[in-house]
């Protein structure tokens, strides 16, 4: 994981510009990871508490439902059939236990940006990778701040789409 947030959200928007070749990129806000951050982590906190038995928090993204910046953009379901000490997902897949959902802010900012007609030729391009992006800088983040004894691996992704691990372990396992 990339110890400092802006820097890797920096080389989200780089492979933009390399694999898409557009001005369009100059014209992305710099959202406030550190406020991202910290909504996460304390969003995050509270609903490992509320999953006492999980091991495995899964965090579904979700571009549709941000209603204007009151909705919510992930949501967050916990498995007790994940093994932290490896770097598996196939628990994702089954019974999740659901929290709260929670939206960051970051992401719908940058998305009323990206969703202008201006950008229509990088839309689904940048709906894609920028979601991810920074939802995987934020919530990375997020999950290496957490507080915790428990050993926990989490995984996110689009809903019923791709998924990934995030590259830390909370906690003893």
């Amino acid at each position: 994981m990339q110890p400092k947030p802006q820097s890797a959200w920096a080389e989200v928007v780089s492979l933009c510009r390399d694999i898409e070749p557009s001005r369009l990129w100059e014209l992305l806000p710099v959202p406030d990871i550190e406020r991202d951050i910290l909504a996460a982590t304390d969003w995050l906190s509270s609903q490992i508490r509320a999953l006492p038995d999980a091991n495995g928090i899964y965090f579904g993204l979700d571009t549709l439902n941000m209603d204007q910046g009151r909705g919510t953009n992930v949501e967050i379901g916990g498995s007790q059939a994940c093994n932290p000490s490896q770097d598996k997902i196939e628990w994702v897949y089954g019974k999740l236990t659901h929290g709260r959902s929670h939206l960051i802010r970051g992401l719908f900012e940058l998305q009323q940006v990206y969703s202008q007609p201006k950008w229509e030729p990088v839309f689904s391009f940048a709906d894609y990778i920028l979601f991810l992006g920074y939802s995987g800088v934020v919530l990375g983040q997020a999950f290496h701040r957490l507080s915790t004894d428990r050993g926990l691996l989490s995984a996110w992704g689009f809903h019923d789409g791709d998924l990934f691990a995030l590259p830390e372990v909370t906690g003893q396992i």
